[in-house]
C-alpha cells in the first residue's frame, strides 16, 4: 500500500479546510500538526489557495516535519500542474475521470479521486489507484461502502461530506467499510479558535484509536 494511503488509514481522519489569510491557515494547520495530525488536505476553493499553498510547503519541511499535505477542490490538468509544481504531496479531486487520472499517473503524483457511482471507481480500480475519495458521502448513506467493496478488491474509501466530527458518527463510517472519514466545517469551523481545534482532534485521535 502506497505510503500515503497508509498514513490517511492510519490517521483514520484527514481534515480539510481552506482560508484566504496565509497567516490563518498556517495556525490551523499549527494547530492540528499539534494534536497529532500528519496529512492535511488544503482546498482549492479560494483565490489565495495557490499562493497560500505554496507558502505553507515552503515552510512544512522546517515548521511542520513529517507533515504530509495535499490539495484538495482540484478539478482540471491545469490546476493539477498548478500543485504539483509546488510539491503537493497528493491531489484530491471532487470528481474522475479518465485524463485526469492519467496525467497524475504521468505526473507520478497520488490522486485520490472522488467517486459517487460504481462506475466512478471503477474507473480508479482499473487505473490501478487504491484510494478513492467517496463524495458527498452523506448522501450515499454509511452502508454505500460495504455494499460496493466486494466489486473491487483491495480499493480503499474514504468518505467526505457530512461527516461529523464525533467519535461515534466516524466509527460508524469506518465499521461500514472505510479506512478514514475526511473532516471539514464540523472539525474546522469558520470561527476557529486554534487551541480548542488542538483539543478538539487531539481528543478525538485518542478515542478513535481506544
Amino acid at each position: 500500500m502506497n505510503e500515503i494511503v497508509q498514513k490517511i488509514k492510519d490517521q483514520k481522519i484527514v481534515p480539510l479546510f481552506y482560508n484566504e489569510s496565509f497567516e490563518v491557515s498556517k495556525n490551523i494547520i499549527k494547530a492540528l500538526y499539534e494534536a497529532g495530525i500528519r496529512v492535511i488536505e488544503y482546498t482549492n476553493r479560494g483565490h489565495q489557495a495557490l499562493e497560500n499553498f505554496t507558502k505553507l510547503k515552503e515552510i512544512s519541511h522546517t515548521e511542520f516535519p513529517g507533515l504530509l499535505l495535499g490539495i484538495g477542490t482540484v478539478k482540471n490538468i491545469q490546476e493539477m500542474d498548478d500543485y504539483a509544481n509546488v510539491k503537493s504531496d497528493f491531489i484530491i479531486t471532487p470528481v474522475i475521470n479518465e485524463a485526469l487520472v492519467k496525467h497524475t499517473l504521468e505526473k507520478n503524483i497520488l490522486l485520490i479521486p472522488g467517486c459517487f457511482t460504481p462506475s466512478d471507481i471503477n474507473i480508479a480500480h482499473q487505473n490501478g489507484l487504491t484510494l478513492v475519495k467517496i463524495f458527498p458521502a452523506d448522501a450515499l448513506g454509511k452502508n454505500y461502502i460495504k455494499s460496493v467493496q466486494p466489486v473491487f478488491p483491495g480499493m480503499n474509501f474514504m468518505p467526505t461530506g457530512g461527516i461529523h466530527a464525533e467519535t461515534e458518527d466516524i466509527r460508524e463510517w469506518l465499521n461500514g467499510g472505510a479506512i478514514a472519514a475526511g473532516l471539514g466545517s464540523s472539525l474546522i469551523g469558520k470561527d476557529i479558535n486554534e487551541e480548542a481545534l488542538t483539543r478538539k482532534t487531539k481528543n478525538l485521535l485518542q478515542q478513535l484509536n481506544q
